[in-house]
């Protein structure tokens, strides 16, 4: 995947990273470091296991490595797209604590932090400022 360019129909810039993941929907727990990419408003990832239907809805949990003590971003969110071996998720709600996080996580993965600045400073939180 790659980071927004002019024209592209996205409303956040989406970043090449590979993080540990866990995404829970009833009795349902996918863990993986197999991601694809993230965004301000969703990510994507490889799984093996069970599939999540679309539509369902989840708590993804973003595990930052190597940090003392540990951080985790917490969003609640919609399985957006789902195949046996791939998930996309849609943000719906990110944690307040965690919503900083997040947007240290995409800016400073991104070629282009200005861009993502803009996107950020032109949303409120995940909803595009009217």
């Amino acid at each position: 995947m790659t980071e927004n360019t002019e024209g592209n129909h996205r409303e956040f810039t989406r970043v090449p990273i590979k993080v540990w993941v866990e995404v829970s929907a009833k009795d349902i727990v996918i863990k993986t470091h197999e991601t694809h990419d993230l965004s301000m408003a969703g990510i994507s990832l490889q799984h093996e296991g069970k599939v999540l239907p679309v539509g369902t809805l989840c708590d993804v949990s973003v595990f930052l490595e190597g940090v003392d003590p540990p951080i985790h971003i917490d969003m609640k969110g919609k399985v957006g797209r789902s195949t046996d071996k791939d998930l996309g998720i849609e943000f719906s709600e990110v944690k307040f604590d965690s919503y900083e996080h997040l947007q240290n996580l995409v800016r400073y993965n991104s070629q282009n932090i200005d861009a993502v600045d803009k996107e950020i400073n032109e949303h409120l939180g995940l909803k595009k400022k009217e």
